[in-house]
């Protein structure tokens, strides 16, 4: 949202896109973290200083490092919508190029509905890595957490819903969107979770290293 407005251009969400992101990333899923089984690998671990804060051991920069993944993901996926348009007209993509295409009423709202989209799902995405960041997800027993895959299911299913529901679509001032572009908003909100497994991958390199 900051990014957006101190480079002029459109806001990327509306109100009740926040308030509605908030309700399925923050509610569902926090619960299904929350009765998640604890790793069989816990005793192996060092025991954690009563003292030290929430964020040590790298907590801060990998809580500021997927902030600004998923806020770059977001707002690429607004942008996408108008350089999408631009290149169908023969229009050359510029910063002020966009700006005057979001200046369109349906253009502005299918953007937003790529932003929308985006933010949700990848923060559901982002969800099921969290089940253990130090572990890949190949290593993590799904099965043993029901309430995270309900918590997902449930989730992306609503998020189709305020985009495709004719009523709901008015409600949320959403486009809806073809086949095509869930395919390509899934990709690209599938992106946490990749980072996951490649920084956890990496963790693993660097301790044979050592």
């Amino acid at each position: 949202m900051f990014s957006a407005i101190v480079a002029g251009l459109a806001s990327p969400l509306q109100s009740i896109h926040i308030l509605w992101i908030n309700l399925i990333t923050d509610s569902l899923p926090a619960l299904a973290l929350g009765v998640d089984s604890k790793d069989k690998d816990i005793m192996d671990a060092k025991p954690r200083d009563p003292d030290e804060s929430l964020f040590a051991h790298g907590g801060m920069t990998f809580t500021v490092f997927n902030g600004f993944m998923i806020a770059a993901l977001t707002i690429g996926a607004f942008l996408w919508s108008p350089i999408i348009h631009l290149n169908a007209a023969g229009i050359h993509v510029s910063l002020e190029n966009i700006k005057t295409m979001l200046e369109d009423t349906d253009i502005i709202m299918h953007a937003q509905t790529y932003a929308f989209t985006t933010l949700g799902i990848s923060q559901l995405f982002h969800a099921i890595g969290m089940r253990n960041y130090n572990k890949s997800l190949f290593k993590m027993k799904m099965l043993d957490n029901k309430a995270m895959i309900a918590a997902f299911t449930i989730g992306l299913f609503l998020q189709v819903a305020v985009t495709e529901i004719p009523f709901l679509t008015e409600v949320f001032e959403t486009s809806q969107l073809s086949l095509r572009e869930w395919f390509n908003l899934v990709l690209l909100s599938m992106v946490p979770l990749l980072s996951h497994e490649i920084i956890v991958a990496g963790k693993h390199l660097f301790k044979k290293e050592a």
